[in-house]
């Protein structure tokens, strides 16, 4: 009755999308990728060197002419190549022929010329020449001169440096016979040196002899700015690897403090109560019905206490007894607490974390003081009714939540690890991990990094949960199974939790965000004008445009100055600016690729390289990524360029590896876009961020534009080559950060009402969406508020955007037909109805759920609505490509055609 849809319709629905994107790739010209251009690059004259010629660096010495230079370093283990930043070290199985023509004093000393202030960066390539080199190491000494440049000032990217979550991190490289490994180092040059400095850098392996590198840095001219970031071919940009920025205890908007009363501790919207165990004991919601303000009567979640059991092979539970509680950090941003539970045969120590944001994480890690024979063990969440009624992940798509669902763990096949079990305004989004987690890749890519099964929850086969039906609700049941605790052997049976919605739905961004997304045109001439004329405030730039034209580094020297104008031409016709920006796959046209790729596989995922095929790729790599790449990669989006600047050209990427110093190089990207260009925000297309580096996203939008925006954009994941994910269950922990969402590519609109709310809305979550695949369906998506993109696919949404204007829906209160306490019903399911109730009249939105045409009579509570039965008038406005003006006999049933539906204005008549 509502299309329905089983796990091989929407797998042939999603390849059938995937088919028509390999079809607009077949037509892409396999030309010869165009990187950044090496003729425009200032080449460096090294002391005693030859100056190298653009792809010098790519051609790759004779076995001969390799032989015959080793002859002359009889008894080196390995080599040593100092390298200007110009020219990237490229080959890794080889070494290149303008290397096989250096002297010894060329492969040990480097002369370079920098700036006061500048991130000054250098390489160079260790070459195994005889033998593996273990654990390589580097040592610096001062730069002496008439300004010393301490030592400590100077740093080698591939050793180490702080991760993504701002930790320091030393990395062990190790180079096998006849391989290259390129180090990257940068040197911060202080404002006030001058002249020349002169120091030592020391190579060293763990298995052979270290060699000294004699260091001459020039320094002369104007103080650079922001250490030379503003021009990537200087490499500076290489710094922002290592930032920190955004770490730190600011609150995003539009958030509160955290306040902590014992063991009970409130946030945005949400209460939580610990139990002396640590786990929470109750959970409550301030969130209306329809998630659009908070009120002050708590909502349980939770229908009891979580518990965490151990049960014996003999049906025994452990009884263990919690210690103090301690809290070890209490700040108005974060809550982190730990306590011990013991008994006799057993040890939990329990560490949780609770963040500002709604998001809880508990690290828990049981260690048997014996051998143990176990039943099982468990985690427990008790959920109210009224809390429970609806489902998503563990393969069950979004909707209503059956009786009883059974999930086992299949990460080799499923991307499946968390499940949100809820109400519209309360819920619970429960993540399970162990000691090995690591982050998925996803959408098309999941097979190539799957989830990491733990060791704890998983227990081989034997792991799984339940949702299960109860007297007061439900429970969800994560069980382990039987096994063997042997003594001394940890296991960490660790889960996240969010708590939803993250936040109330922003009525000025439902109705007055208005987006102009372009699908098509690789040239952005005409979209200010078309996005005015249409009433469309907000631009987003995609990739493959003539001001964004590779994936992912929107900040090339070419394209720059020109998407700086348009920023500014928006922005004076009242019109904010977005560029698409993520991290999922990242363009071979970055000029630091190859030093990014030389960190070995930290940025670059290490896949199959030449035998990895997706349905972009169905016949492997592009020609130029095998030649050039080799290996350990895998090929991502590609496009040629058929208009514009860039015509003839083409646009290759490759996967990247999640968790990343990519995303401290992502963020200062995003800090630099702010400051120099003025964008207003970012698009994400699907992502790899976790939710530490888009909460550090936000920060840096908050204080450099208040008003930017982050929207979300996802493929829709439930199919095989995904790995039977739902999307904002996969995406879940990230939304408090984001403003809205954009679902819908590769999904059906002909799923049923529950499908809509939970899976496209985004209102459960406290966020508001918009449709893609087609358009979407008008009708259906206003009982939502919400409407399709102006300049992608699909009918226009300006006439729904003038009604709301004319309507002034940003000023009324909207109760869905999801609330019970809606005041207009229809006799039947079939046909849904939302109010959106102002001070002088009500507007009721109508929608058939269904493929044939439905009748159904209208139910009115006319106090609840303000308006006087006796006096009441029922009519449809005009709404242009809408629906035509009519009267409305609420007397008579209404027939709505099928798929379609009515906008009806309700109100006393003068």
């Amino acid at each position: 009755m509502y299309g329905k849809s089983t796990p091989m319709r929407q797998y042939l629905f999603a390849l059938g999308f995937a088919l028509l994107v390999v079809s607009a790739h077949a037509q892409d010209k396999e030309t010869d990728v165009s990187v950044v251009d090496e003729n425009a690059l200032q080449e460096t004259r090294l002391e005693g060197k030859t100056q190298l010629k653009p792809g010098d660096m790519a051609k790759y010495a004779s076995k001969g002419a390799v032989r015959a230079f080793l002859s002359d370093f009889p008894g080196k283990t390995y080599l040593t190549f100092p390298e200007a930043r110009e020219h990237s070290i490229r080959l890794l199985d080889g070494i290149p022929q303008v290397w096989t023509r250096r002297s010894i004093e060329d492969m040990t000393s480097f002369t370079g010329s920098a700036q006061p202030g500048e991130c000054f960066v250098f390489q160079v390539g260790v070459f195994a020449a005889r033998a593996d080199i273990r654990n390589l190491g580097v040592q610096f000494s001062d730069l002496k001169g008439k300004r010393a440049i301490r030592k400590s000032a100077l740093n080698c990217f591939n050793l180490g440096g702080i991760d993504q979550l701002g930790q320091a991190f030393a990395k062990q490289v190790d180079v096998a016979k006849g391989r290259v490994q390129p180090l990257w180092f940068g040197v911060q040059i202080p404002p006030g040196a001058r002249g020349t400095c002169t120091g030592i850098l020391t190579i060293a392996a763990a298995n052979a002899s270290e060699t000294r590198i004699d260091l001459t840095l020039n320094v002369a001219g104007k103080v650079l700015p922001h250490g030379g970031v503003d021009d990537a071919h200087r490499f500076a940009r290489l710094s922002w690897l290592n930032s920190v920025i955004g770490h730190d205890d600011e609150i995003t908007r539009p958030y509160r403090p955290i306040v902590r009363r014992k063991r009970t501790f409130d946030i945005l919207g949400r209460r939580v109560r610990l139990a002396r165990n640590g786990l929470p004991a109750a959970i409550s919601s301030f969130f209306g019905p329809n998630n659009q303000a908070l009120g002050t009567e708590a909502q349980p979640i939770l229908a009891d206490r979580f518990r965490f059991v151990i049960e014996t092979t003999e049906g025994k539970m452990l009884r263990l007894k919690p210690g103090k509680i301690r809290f070890v950090r209490d700040t108005h941003s974060t809550l982190i607490w730990s306590v011990k539970n013991t008994c006799e045969q057993a040890e939990l120590l329990l560490e949780g974390t609770a963040e500002f944001d709604g998001f809880l994480s508990y690290r828990l890690t049981l260690t048997p003081l014996a051998d143990i024979q176990v039943k099982d063990i468990r985690l427990e969440i008790p959920l109210t009714r009224g809390m429970s009624k609806y489902m998503m992940g563990m393969g069950k798509t979004g909707g209503l939540r059956p009786e009883t669902w059974n999930w086992k763990w299949d990460v080799a096949k499923k991307s499946q690890d968390a499940v949100w079990v809820g109400g519209v305004n309360g819920g619970l989004r429960l993540k399970l991990k162990g000691a090995n987690y690591r982050r998925q890749l996803v959408n098309i890519y999941y097979e190539y990094c799957p989830l990491n099964l733990p060791e704890s929850w998983g227990n081989g086969a034997h792991g799984g949960a339940d949702v299960l039906t109860t007297s007061n609700g439900a429970l969800i049941k994560a069980y382990s199974g039987a096994r063997e605790l042997r003594k001394g052997q940890a296991l960490h049976f660790d889960f996240d939790l969010l708590i939803t919605p993250v936040k109330p739905i922003d009525k000025e961004i439902q109705y007055h965000d208005r987006y102009y997304h372009n699908a098509g045109s690789q040239i952005s001439a005409g979209f200010i004008d078309q996005a005015a004329k249409s009433g469309a405030n907000i631009i987003n730039i995609h990739h493959r445009k003539d001001l964004n034209p590779f994936i992912n580094y929107p900040y090339l020297a070419e394209n720059v100055p020109g998407l700086k104008r348009f920023v500014e031409e928006a922005r004076g016709k009242g019109i904010r600016t977005k560029v698409y920006y993520t991290t999922r796959e990242l363009t071979v046209n970055t000029p630091e690729i190859w030093a990014m790729r030389s960190l070995n596989g930290e940025v670059v995922f290490p896949g199959p390289g030449k035998d990895a095929k997706t349905v972009i790729n169905p016949q492997g790599p592009h020609p130029w990524l095998i030649e050039n790449f080799k290996e350990d990669f895998i090929p991502a989006w590609k496009c040629a360029f058929n208009e514009g600047p860039y015509k003839g050209r083409q646009d290759l990427s490759v996967i990247t590896t999640p968790d990343s110093r990519l995303n401290n190089f992502y963020l200062e990207g995003l800090d630099w876009m702010c400051k120099n260009i003025g964008i207003d925000g970012m698009y994400i297309d699907d992502s790899a961020l976790d939710r530490v580096t888009l909460k550090r996203a936000r920060k840096i939008l908050d204080r450099n534009r208040p008003t930017a925006r982050i929207d979300l954009h996802t493929w829709n994941h439930f199919n095989n080559m995904a790995g039977w994910a739902c999307c904002l269950n996969l995406y879940m922990d990230l939304l408090p950060y984001y403003d809205l969402l954009w679902i819908g590519e590769g999904r059906s609109y002909d799923r049923s009402p529950d499908y809509w709310l939970i899976e496209i809305s985004g209102i459960p979550f406290g966020l508001t969406s918009q449709m893609l695949q087609g358009g979407g369906n008008p009708y259906r998506g206003m009982v939502f508020g919400i409407t399709n993109r102006l300049g992608w696919h699909g009918p226009t949404p300006e006439h729904i955007w003038n009604f709301w204007d004319e309507h002034h829906f940003v000023e009324r209160d909207m109760i869905g037909f999801w609330d019970p306490a809606c005041p207009v019903k229809t006799s039947t399911p079939d046909m849904g109805a939302t109010v959106f109730r102002g001070d002088k009249d009500t507007v009721v939105a109508l929608a058939n759920w269904t493929d044939k045409p439905v009748e159904g009579k209208l139910a009115i509570d006319w106090r609840a609505l303000g308006i006087d039965a006796d006096a009441a008038v029922a009519f449809r406005p005009a709404i242009v490509n809408f629906q035509d003006e009519g009267s409305v006999n609420l007397d008579e049933p209404v027939r709505i055609e099928a798929k379609k539906g009515w906008v009806i204005i309700l109100k006393s008549n003068p």
